[in-house]
């Protein structure tokens, strides 16, 4: 059962217009690579995003991308020690902030999932929370990693999976997904680059789990989770490690596969669990940009209230990757309009393509 889900964002906010200008500076090109960013950021349905780089800062003494009165390309390496810096520092804030909005003592974690995609190192953010946190030493760890979007999900397979086994019904697991999208800024003017770059934010979610709900308030009960690779569709998302930071590859007819092949197959899935898409009160989709919700909201035949958690965690912070899911089931967990036995279905998208889903329901 979720009980809980703490967030935490970096403290650098820039509007979207701001970014961008930004953008703009960097990107060299033609006026058509201009309004190419102008049109990015005017149908992205964001409105602000949370950044580790102060770049967008104007008074900003230092700057990640800058140096000098010009702008540098940081190699890998820089990017990562940069990662390993921040990953900590937000991954410690939300789960403080977790563990005080539960009253868990971490002596109660039995299973430590961390989730990321966008850096690496080692000993990585599960011996961290562990040394940090006094987790026991014995905790059963996994670090789910470079597996995208879609990653929280995953670590929800995980999650059913341990608390199926678990030996006693006290037993937690925490599961923790840290974002930093804005280390591989991109300045080759391509249209992925251009769309990573007015999307992708920095973010972090610590959910929290356990077999019985004894809080006051409302969990939501993990029913089943599901898993789908769609076949010879490798060239519509993928992430790369290159020498200057990791690069995207987004293909621009992500919302068509999304609306004609994934909301077909989604149905299909759900009527294996024997429900339609009409018995689920409440939707968690992941917020990969207004097109992505549009061809879901479509395809799914869903309400704009019913969008309106997955819009609004676009809007007030953009991509966060593998943490999005997390902030918007988080909207919906404070929503006062769940009722006990609602259902709750949360879907993300990764590389491959893939289609992650999960069925929940309100205790």
């Amino acid at each position: 059962m979720l009980i809980e889900i703490a967030t935490a964002s970096p403290p650098y906010k820039v509007d979207q217009p701001v970014a961008a200008a930004e953008l703009k500076k960097r990107m060299v090109g033609s006026p058509v690579v201009g309004r190419m960013i102008d049109m990015a950021a005017h149908h992205s349905g964001i409105a602000q995003r949370f950044l580790v780089i102060p770049d967008g800062e104007e008074d900003a003494e230092k700057k990640f991308y800058s140096s000098g009165g010009g702008y540098v390309v940081p190699d890998t390496k820089t990017r990562m020690e940069e990662y390993e810096r921040w990953s900590k520092t937000l991954a410690a804030d939300a789960f403080e902030r977790i563990l005080n909005d539960t009253g868990t003592d971490p002596q109660e974690i039995e299973r430590l999932i961390t989730v990321s995609c966008t850096g690496f190192f080692a000993p990585g953010l599960d011996h961290y929370l562990i040394e940090r946190f006094q987790i026991p030493t014995t905790v059963k760890r996994t670090n789910i990693g470079f597996m995208g979007c879609a990653a929280s999900l995953i670590g929800f397979n995980v999650v059913q999976e341990s608390m199926s086994a678990a030996t006693s019904t006290g037993g937690k697991a925490l599961l923790l997904s840290v974002e930093l999208c804005s280390l591989h800024l991109q300045t080759e003017p391509t249209r992925d680059n251009i769309l990573a770059n007015m999307v992708f934010a920095d973010g972090c979610a610590a959910a929290l789990f356990e077999n019985e709900n004894n809080g006051a308030g409302k969990g939501l009960r993990l029913l089943s989770t599901s898993s789908y690779l769609f076949r010879q569709s490798s060239e519509y998302m993928g992430w790369k490690i290159g020498n200057f930071g990791f690069e995207m590859i987004l293909s621009s007819d992500l919302p068509k596969i999304i609306l004609n092949e994934a909301a077909p197959k989604l149905k299909e899935i759900l009527a294996g669990r024997g429900v339609r898409p009409e018995n689920i009160a409440h939707w968690a989709l992941h917020p990969g940009g207004r097109a992505i919700l549009d061809s879901l909201q479509k395809g799914m035949h869903l309400t704009d209230e019913q969008m309106l958690p997955s819009r609004t965690v676009l809007n007030t912070y953009g991509n966060l990757s593998s943490a999005s899911i997390l902030f918007v089931l988080k909207e919906i967990l404070k929503s006062s309009v769940l009722k006990k036995d609602d259902l709750v279905c949360a879907v993300a998208f990764g590389p491959g393509l893939t289609m992650e889903s999960a069925l929940l329901k309100v205790c």
